[in-house]
């Protein structure tokens, strides 16, 4: 399921969904939910076009997942009505025991409704009042006419009319004490992500993965082909001739994948930028220029009848992976980045992977977030994730060990780098600003810009963004750069 709208009203009257539906309908069909209270609206958007009214209080962007007898994962359709059955035996406490990756809206009955999000912001969603009704969506867009604050339902919480909003989940902290050694790391690392695949890729039809030719990409590659019992389909885009086109070949070759390959230039990049601004809902530098690549690969697997998606997405934050982390002084600074890394998560990586795949009514999943593995990998020491050998640290260096098996040592060991940057597309938009804004413009209208814009190219999206959107949902923008 690819989106979720909600509009629970203090009064006894419903409101109608369509206004809010129709700025996000590329997300998905519309699929109805059970209506049991009269004060309560609710539907979710769906990718698959077969996919028909659940006939549940239960409206899910994402999906629910359940540890059941004897080690079995309940999901899919058993999950929704496994999630119905629960609430209304346990209550609230039920999400203690809730996997998966979800927004959420339930109503039972009571008088009462709830809305949830996962405890990561894997799946995005925002609310707004406007005199006695609450206003759920998915996306920013929905709701800006209602000319209403906007604000980001906080990852991990829940809504309660009688509590307001509640936090379920905690991260622990990064640099807690491993218990494991080395070897016991990387085994249980490798069960655990293998784990993750399988139960992301259980059920569905329509899979493929998006393929970097990078480490974290790759791996997801090679387990997700290891554990289908049928070819998996991979994406690569990128400039022609660009290094993730020649590394991404050579890790389809290795795991056997049905492998798709586009390549675009300047032109192309240019023709959808508008539209990236759009639906990514940001003019943050970094996040459009990494952004384009990933809405052509999701454009590209779309036209191929693909419903969801994997990727490597979290991996750099979890082990580590940014480049500036090496020139840092001292683990304290590290780990402060990491920690704020996930503070802002919801807001930038996990949004970009959510709204370019969703501008084509996909799904994505990451495999890399799953909460047992993450909250492991916090625990490792600071030495498994950033290694010192020989000149300079080794990012990932855990991880890279773990599967050189699989991927091969010359993409074990690849450099990291940013998607505009392996694509080939890294500079290019670069160019294009600083011919079409002088240097008087760029410094006038920073200065009156109600946000910092960093450099020309910000600010050549910042002209786009301001078309889409009023300056008062720019507090929900996030941004890239150090967190401490």
């Amino acid at each position: 399921m690819s989106g979720l709208i909600a509009v629970f009203n203090e009064s006894e009257s419903s409101e109608d969904l369509d206004p809010l539906i129709e700025k996000v309908k590329f997300r998905g069909k519309r699929c109805d939910c059970e209506i049991i209270e009269e004060n309560c609206s609710m539907t979710f958007l769906s990718g698959n076009q077969k996919e028909e009214d659940n006939g549940l209080p239960l409206a899910v962007d994402g999906y629910l997942m359940f540890s059941g007898e004897e080690g079995k994962t309940i999901q899919g359709a058993e999950g929704l009505e496994h999630f119905c059955k629960i609430m209304k035996k346990e209550g609230l406490s039920c999400f203690d025991n809730i996997e998966g990756e979800f927004a959420l809206a339930f109503s039972d009955g009571s008088g009462s409704c709830l809305v949830a999000r996962d405890p990561l912001g894997v799946k995005p969603l925002y609310y707004a009042r406007k005199d006695d009704t609450l206003y759920i969506a998915s996306e920013i867009k929905a709701l800006i006419d209602l000319d209403s604050k906007i604000k980001e339902v906080p990852p991990g919480c829940y809504y309660d009319r009688k509590k307001g909003w509640v936090k379920y989940y905690h991260l622990p902290p990064v640099g807690g004490k491993s218990k494991l050694s080395l070897a016991e790391a990387e085994e249980k690392m490798r069960y655990l992500l293998a784990l993750a695949v399988e139960e992301r890729i259980s059920g569905v039809e329509g899979l493929g993965v998006y393929l970097s030719g990078g480490l974290d990409s790759s791996v997801v590659a090679a387990l997700a082909a290891e554990i289908s019992e049928e070819p998996i389909f991979t994406y690569t885009v990128g400039v022609k001739g660009s290094r993730d086109i020649e590394y991404a070949a050579m890790v389809a070759d290795r795991i056997g994948s049905d492998h798709h390959v586009y390549t675009y230039g300047l032109d192309e990049m240019m023709k959808v930028l508008p539209d990236v601004i759009y639906h990514l809902e940001s003019f943050d530098c970094a996040y459009v220029r990494s952004s384009i690549p990933n809405f052509i690969a999701a454009r590209q697997a779309a036209a191929d009848g693909r419903r969801v998606m994997l990727t490597g997405e979290g991996s750099d934050e979890m082990f580590a992976g940014y480049s500036y982390l090496k020139s840092l002084d001292s683990e304290e600074e590290i780990v402060s980045e990491i920690e704020g890394f996930f503070r802002n998560l919801s807001r930038t990586g996990l949004q970009r992977v959510d709204r370019m795949n969703a501008a084509h009514g996909l799904e994505c999943r990451v495999p890399f977030l799953k909460l047992s593995l993450l909250e492991m990998v916090r625990e490792f020491p600071l030495d498994w994730k950033l290694r010192e050998e020989k000149a300079e640290p080794v990012d990932k260096w855990i991880l890279r060990r773990a599967f050189e098996k699989e991927i091969g040592a010359k993409v074990a060991w690849r450099e990291k780098q940013q998607f505009d940057q392996g694509s080939g597309s890294a500079g290019m938009l670069e160019a294009v600003a600083e011919e079409e804004i002088s240097d008087s413009e760029y410094a006038a209208e920073a200065e009156s810009a109600p946000v910092p814009v960093r450099n020309k190219e910000e600010l050549y999206y910042f002209r786009i963004f301001r078309q889409f959107y009023p300056e008062s949902v720019l507090p929900l923008v996030g941004r890239w750069g150090k967190t401490g």
